[in-house]
């Protein structure tokens, strides 16, 4: 018993096999099938079909060719590491072209172009499908574009679809094969899938294949979307994978476990979820610690903060004038023994001395006094060198105010972009680029890769785009 019996499905529902009855027509799926059909009707010479490994071009392929009219013919070459000779002899077995031995190119050329005219006259068209057309080298490719010369004055007789990866641009964007490149009329890229596309991508499928169970929740498709980010092939090998773990686990419910599982056994960066028991004691724990840790740091910031700073300086004090000397008093003139001097002139002289010596005494107070006047002078001194300091801040907030040159900007011309985190086609998709929609230039590499700046809800992203098909503002 598989896990096909265990969940009732009539087929397996997540093969990775472009199996056309699986087929999902997502918005960018529906527009790559609808751009072939309308490419198929005209008389354009060749279409470049491109995406990331695990898009679904082959299965859109697969469709397409399922749906072609009766009066269309084609070629399918699924696996062109061929040489130009050997491709073109591919082809031709692949029409139906009889082959001879000893045949020159020249000769089988000119049969095949009357083979093609002989297609036309009967009402049929001819068309040429590739895929994995990133790995034909540059001198295939240009045989490719010698054969789309075959045409009459009014139509092609033979058609050209391109299929590969991202890599396929970069050749035909070479120097070498301008010519090629200008006989594009026609350019699809298939882009991973979004968040609800994906869930209507697991349903669709899962309904497809006659299940009957209950169908997964919210929080499954968003571990799924995370492991997968919306790549469909991804998304079939880990719903396969979770079917089985789930199969094992004898239950018909799946869950975020056996999508961890299913991501475990194909080898991917998984993190395990811890219970919610010890994630609640790893939270108290942390929060302790951040506690302990900012009282730490205040305490000790305040502690050496402290040492820093200095005492305040005292106040200053006035240097006091040296009081003068007080005058000498006038000497005391002694009385000549001849003459006799009376008691009231001792006493008048005796009082003259007395009031000068009371003079001197009374000096002193009168010079402190004109001393100390000075001291109140410096208190109002530190107003005004405040006006100087703003009237020098004012040219420097002026001089910092100077505005920034515009940024440069440019305009998707594409209809979709991916943004990469690194210039490398294999680096990991940022966002979607719409075209119209306008980007920042950060700056430009020697390949031609532009960092950019986009603004998605608020917020900015930054990443790496194909500057050929940004055009810029100035």
């Amino acid at each position: 018993m598989s896990y096909i019996d265990f969940f009732d499905f009539k087929e397996h529902p997540f093969r990775i096999t472009p199996d056309v009855q699986f087929f999902f027509a997502s918005p960018l799926h529906s527009e790559a099938l609808q751009s072939l059909k309308y490419f198929a009707d005209s008389n354009e010479g060749f279409l470049v079909l491109t995406g990331e490994p695990g898009t679904g071009k082959t299965i859109t392929l697969r469709k397409f060719m399922n749906e072609l009219p009766e009066n269309v013919e084609y070629a399918y070459v699924m696996f062109p590491s061929l040489e130009p000779e050997e491709m073109f002899h591919a082809v031709l077995e692949d029409f139906g072209y009889p082959i001879t031995e000893n045949q020159t190119k020249n000769t089988l050329f000119a049969g095949f172009r009357d083979f093609l005219t002989e297609k036309r006259l009967q009402g049929k068209k001819t068309l040429l499908i590739i895929d994995e057309a990133q790995n034909l080298s540059e001198r295939t490719l240009e045989e490719l574009r010698i054969l789309s010369n075959l045409e009459t004055e009014k139509e092609k007789l033979i058609q050209f679809v391109i299929a590969g990866q991202p890599e396929l641009d970069l050749k035909l964007d070479s120097q070498a094969l301008r010519q090629l490149k200008q006989r594009i009329t026609l350019r699809i890229n298939l882009d991973i899938m979004s968040y609800e596309e994906m869930s209507k991508y697991v349903s669709f499928r899962l309904t497809k294949a006659s299940y009957r169970g209950i169908y997964p929740d919210t929080a499954f498709y968003k571990k799924l979307y995370s492991y997968s980010k919306g790549n469909p092939r991804l998304i079939n090998l880990l719903m396969e994978r979770a079917l089985m773990a789930a199969y094992v686990d004898q239950n018909k419910l799946l869950n975020k476990k056996h999508l961890i599982s299913a991501a475990v056994s194909l080898q991917m960066d998984v993190e395990r979820e811890q219970p919610k028991s010890n994630l609640l004691l790893y939270a108290v724990a942390a929060l302790l610690a951040v506690v302990c840790i900012a009282g730490a740091a205040f305490y000790y910031g305040t502690l050496y903060s402290k040492r820093l700073t200095p005492p305040p300086a005292p106040a200053p004090i006035a240097q006091q004038e040296k009081p003068k000397p007080a005058p000498k008093a006038p000497p005391v003139q002694k009385p000549e023994p001849a003459a006799q001097i009376q008691p009231a002139a001792e006493q008048q002289t005796a009082t003259q001395v007395s009031t000068a010596a009371a003079e001197t005494v009374q000096e002193k107070p009168v010079v402190s006094v004109s001393t100390r006047t000075p001291v109140t002078a410096p208190q109002a001194a530190p107003v005004q060198p405040k006006a100087e300091k703003a009237a020098v801040k004012e040219p420097v907030q002026k001089a910092v105010q100077k505005p920034e040159p515009a940024a440069e900007t440019g305009t998707v011309k594409a209809n979709i972009l991916n943004l990469r985190k690194t210039p490398d086609l294999n680096a990991e998709i940022l966002a979607k680029v719409s075209g119209g929609e306008t980007v920042t230039i950060l700056s430009e590499n020697s390949e031609g890769w532009l960092e950019v700046n986009l603004n998605r809800n608020g917020r900015k992203v930054s990443g790496w785009i194909f500057g050929r098909n940004v055009a810029r503002a100035n």
